[in-house]
């Protein structure tokens, strides 16, 4: 039985590379870009409905690195794109899909994954790239990641927006929170908490506890 985050190929057999595809089944060179990623997405969505499958999904994004790439240089983003992509491809199987949703954000789309699943992959991929280092005209540089956790499993989520929608709002409260974390949306929604009421919402399933 294949633990949870020790994902093997999809039952059934695996599919043949694409064209943006090494001979190992992930990116060669670059990552998917936003209408590739996304439509990518649709479809293993739509798969997922019709079967009744899980799909698990990563958003991903380095915490302040506009501002970070405000003072060192563009070659920063270059440097993080470079490493989330090596990362993902280290960490994940070839079915697996990766690609951007903006310049700093990167959506991982898990097919046939559960939400634990998905979340012991995103605590795995949060450890190795603590251990990265990151260095810009000799500056060394610590950087941290945050990474918002949703999936589709019980076929309760209609759109794959939705399911994006849920990522989106995993990520930002894991930012809010002060990143270098992971945060799940679960099967609860999080909320944002009126301006005279604490910031912390209502408990998600698998988010980490604080501290």
């Amino acid at each position: 039985m294949t633990r949870p985050g020790f994902r093997k190929g999809r039952p059934g057999g695996t599919r043949a590379p694409g064209p943006a595809e090494s001979s190992e089944g992930f990116l060669s060179s670059a990552l998917f870009s936003q209408a590739q990623i996304l439509h990518l997405m649709k479809a293993e969505f739509a798969r997922a409905r019709r079967y009744g499958l899980p799909l698990g999904c990563l958003l991903l994004q380095v915490d302040r690195l506009p501002q970070l790439v405000d003072l060192y240089g563009v070659t920063l983003r270059d440097l993080v794109r470079q490493s989330v992509s090596k990362l993902a491809k280290d960490k994940t199987r070839g079915a697996d899909l990766l690609g951007t949703t903006s310049e700093d954000r990167y959506l991982l789309v898990l097919p046939h994954t559960t939400l634990a699943q998905a979340m012991v992959v995103a605590e795995r991929m949060l450890a190795m790239f603590r251990t990265l280092e990151f260095a810009v005209d000799g500056r060394e540089l610590l950087l941290t990641m945050s990474l918002g956790v949703t999936a589709c499993e019980d076929q309760q989520t209609m759109f794959f927006d939705s399911m994006l929608a849920q990522a989106e709002a995993a990520l930002e409260y894991a930012t809010q929170k002060g990143g270098d974390q992971v945060a799940s949306f679960g099967h609860a929604r999080i909320l944002a908490p009126p301006s005279d009421a604490p910031a912390e919402p209502p408990p998600s399933p698998g988010r980490p506890d604080d501290g």
